[in-house]
């Protein structure tokens, strides 16, 4: 077992602190929608142009964060990525230029992914060892739900206390804009300035593959497929919901803000634990996938007649972020399933997470306009429940996608058990 120290202690938390400032400052427009629209006089069109830019900048920039990785320290990555935040963070509380904010959003985007990703994923992987590797990625999991929901309730007593919207969000990125700067001298202090060397997996590791392996696994292309539409169904579940608490059921934006801030962070630390227990339970990772997709499908059609019903709404929102949340914590762990060697996991989890997030780069325009035009038209519910059947109809796909998984875990084992009297014989 290796020594967890204070000074591994240290480094633990800085970098799960890093992953959860740099994967909430970008997206509190979403939790503090309609107080950031106000503040910055924003379209929802505007907004989903914002969240383009970023999820694109996100998507190219997975692989030239696994090449920087191996070529640079995590110290000087973790240190740079909270530098850019905290300097970001800033100009995003002393401006409200659309093009000032779209460049800001690209930039979020290429830290967040090029000089934090890979170099997080190596740095918690290399504080474990071979036993528990997953217990530590689950408790870099929860931790993250930790700070980001004491975050989050900061920023809401910050919006609530201030004057105005437009003051209020003017704080609450001047604050998160102080914690990334705590966090960057917190991490000259503590993180090592060579690498956490690990050596349990080096010969595991010595073995290369190229990018032509990885497109020839179909296990590749069933992780990519079931990854896909489990992270579409989570994005929307998350991005919209505190919205249409707002724009259809008609609460208060601060209690909706508050209530997103359970959706997003409190129930990402029950469906982490809940949802890893949930899938250990299955001999096919498939079947408790397809279970999840059925289960979010059905809340998707309640909630599409119930927006009279306030309460039963409220509580479908949250299930329905519970379901996806699941799903986004458990959904790597079918890469041993679907037949993806130890030794390919780096460039296939480049390769799959380019492609399987690709439709950040679309979603976010598409219903804004959606949302635009059905206010246009007097009728705003009429755009939330296009973005509800645009879910159901990614369960659907998501429920395939299963299937195929299950099946590509069953060939996988006749391989074995054909392969096993022929070793017997040798």
């Amino acid at each position: 077992m290796k020594k967890f120290g204070f000074r591994n202690a240290m480094v633990f938390l800085i970098l799960s602190a890093t992953v959860a400032l740099a994967y909430q400052l970008p997206f509190l427009r979403f939790t503090f929608y309609d107080q950031f629209a106000a503040a910055y006089q924003l379209t929802n069109t505007q907004i989903g142009i914002l969240a383009s830019a970023l999820n694109l900048t996100y998507t190219l920039c997975y692989p030239i964060g696994g090449w920087m990785a191996d070529r640079f320290s995590m110290r000087s990555l973790i240190s740079t990525t909270l530098a850019a935040y905290a300097v970001l963070t800033f100009a995003f509380a002393m401006t409200t230029n659309f093009t000032a904010l779209l460049i800001i959003h690209v930039l979020y985007g290429f830290f967040g992914i090029a000089t934090l990703w890979s170099a997080y994923l190596k740095g918690i992987r290399n504080l474990a060892n071979k036993d528990n590797q997953g217990k530590m990625f689950g408790n870099s999991e929860a931790l993250r739900g930790v700070i980001q929901t004491l975050m989050g309730f900061a920023f809401l007593a910050i919006v609530g206390l201030a004057a105005t919207e437009a003051a209020g969000m003017k704080i609450l990125f001047l604050f998160g804009s102080g914690v990334c700067a705590l966090f960057f001298v917190l991490a000259l202090f503590f993180l090592p300035k060579t690498d956490i060397k690990n050596e349990e997996h080096a010969a595991i590791s010595a073995t290369k593959y190229s990018v032509v392996d990885v497109l020839k696994n179909k296990g590749v292309w069933v992780t990519i497929l079931v990854i896909m539409f489990a992270y579409i169904t989570w994005a929307l579940g998350n991005a919209y919901m505190t919205t249409y608490t707002v724009q259809v059921l008609n609460i208060s934006t601060t209690t909706a803000s508050a209530i997103g801030i359970v959706r997003s962070y409190i129930i990402v630390l029950l469906a982490g634990v809940i949802g890893g227990f949930f899938m250990d339970k299955f001999t096919y990772k498939g079947k408790g996938f397809i279970i999840i997709f059925v289960a979010v499908i059905a809340a998707l059609i309640a909630l599409l007649f119930s927006a009279k019903v306030i309460a039963i709404s409220i509580v479908l929102t949250l299930v329905i972020a519970f379901l996806a949340n699941i799903m986004k914590s458990t959904y790597w762990s079918i890469m041993d399933q679907a037949g993806i060697p130890i030794g390919m996991t780096g460039m296939a989890t480049g390769i799959i997470s380019f492609i399987a997030f690709l439709p950040d780069v679309f979603y976010g325009p598409i219903c804004g306009k959606w949302l635009d035009d059905a206010k246009a038209a007097g009728d705003i519910a009429a755009g939330f429940n296009q973005i509800f059947i645009l879910l159901i109809v990614c369960g659907i796909l998501g429920v395939v996608s299963s299937m195929f998984l299950i099946k590509r875990t069953k060939d996988l084992e006749e391989q074995e058990a054909q392969a096993k009297p022929a070793l017997n014989e040798c």
